[in-house]
Protein backbone atom coordinates (compact mmCIF):
# COMPACT_ATOMS: atom_id res chain seq x y z
CA UNK A 1 0.00 0.00 0.00
CA UNK A 2 1.42 3.36 -1.05
CA UNK A 3 1.78 6.11 1.53
CA UNK A 4 0.17 9.43 0.88
CA UNK A 5 2.46 12.43 0.72
CA UNK A 6 1.30 15.27 2.90
CA UNK A 7 0.89 18.49 0.91
CA UNK A 8 2.13 21.69 2.47
CA UNK A 9 1.23 25.21 1.46
CA UNK A 10 3.83 27.16 -0.40
CA UNK A 11 4.07 30.80 0.61
CA UNK A 12 5.14 33.27 -2.03
CA UNK A 13 8.48 34.75 -1.05
CA UNK A 14 10.28 37.88 -2.15
CA UNK A 15 13.06 37.31 -4.61
CA UNK A 16 16.21 38.36 -2.69
CA UNK A 17 17.70 39.86 -5.83
CA UNK A 18 14.84 42.32 -6.24
CA UNK A 19 14.59 43.26 -2.56
CA UNK A 20 17.16 46.03 -1.99
CA UNK A 21 17.65 45.28 1.74
CA UNK A 22 18.38 41.60 1.01
CA UNK A 23 20.65 42.47 -1.90
CA UNK A 24 22.60 44.93 0.26
CA UNK A 25 23.02 42.30 2.97
CA UNK A 26 24.16 39.67 0.46
CA UNK A 27 26.64 42.14 -1.06
CA UNK A 28 28.11 43.16 2.30
CA UNK A 29 28.53 39.54 3.38
CA UNK A 30 30.12 38.51 0.08
CA UNK A 31 32.47 41.50 0.14
CA UNK A 32 33.53 40.85 3.73
CA UNK A 33 34.23 37.17 2.99
CA UNK A 34 36.15 37.99 -0.20
CA UNK A 35 38.38 40.48 1.65
CA UNK A 36 39.09 37.98 4.42
CA UNK A 37 39.88 35.22 1.92
CA UNK A 38 42.21 37.52 -0.04
CA UNK A 39 44.15 38.39 3.11
CA UNK A 40 44.32 34.71 4.14
CA UNK A 41 45.84 33.87 0.76
CA UNK A 42 48.34 36.71 0.86
CA UNK A 43 46.64 38.83 -1.80
CA UNK A 44 46.00 42.57 -1.61
CA UNK A 45 42.62 44.07 -2.48
CA UNK A 46 41.46 47.50 -3.61
CA UNK A 47 38.45 49.34 -2.19
CA UNK A 48 36.85 52.77 -2.09
CA UNK A 49 36.23 54.57 1.18
CA UNK A 50 34.83 58.09 1.51
CA UNK A 51 35.95 59.17 -1.95
CA UNK A 52 39.44 57.66 -1.76
CA UNK A 53 40.55 54.50 -3.58
CA UNK A 54 42.83 52.45 -1.32
CA UNK A 55 44.71 49.15 -1.50
CA UNK A 56 45.12 46.95 1.58
CA UNK A 57 47.99 44.49 1.78
CA UNK A 58 48.08 41.23 3.77
CA UNK A 59 50.58 42.74 6.22
CA UNK A 60 47.94 45.35 7.21
CA UNK A 61 49.49 48.24 5.29
CA UNK A 62 46.99 50.53 3.50
CA UNK A 63 48.09 52.56 0.48
CA UNK A 64 46.13 55.44 -1.07
CA UNK A 65 45.87 54.79 -4.81
CA UNK A 66 44.05 57.99 -5.73
CA UNK A 67 41.25 60.35 -4.76
CA UNK A 68 38.01 60.00 -6.70
CA UNK A 69 36.95 63.06 -8.63
CA UNK A 70 33.27 63.97 -8.53
CA UNK A 71 32.68 61.80 -5.47
CA UNK A 72 29.38 63.60 -4.77
CA UNK A 73 28.10 62.39 -8.16
CA UNK A 74 28.88 58.74 -7.39
CA UNK A 75 25.57 56.78 -7.44
CA UNK A 76 24.29 54.94 -4.39
CA UNK A 77 23.68 51.19 -4.64
CA UNK A 78 19.95 51.82 -4.99
CA UNK A 79 20.46 54.35 -7.78
CA UNK A 80 22.86 52.05 -9.59
CA UNK A 81 20.54 49.02 -9.41
CA UNK A 82 17.29 50.83 -10.18
CA UNK A 83 18.31 52.51 -13.42
CA UNK A 84 15.68 52.58 -16.15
Amino acid sequence: MAQQVKKISQAKRKDPLTDLASLTSIGKTASRLARAKALENGVSFTFAQQGVIKRRYPDGRVEIVRTMEHFADFPTLEQDLCRD
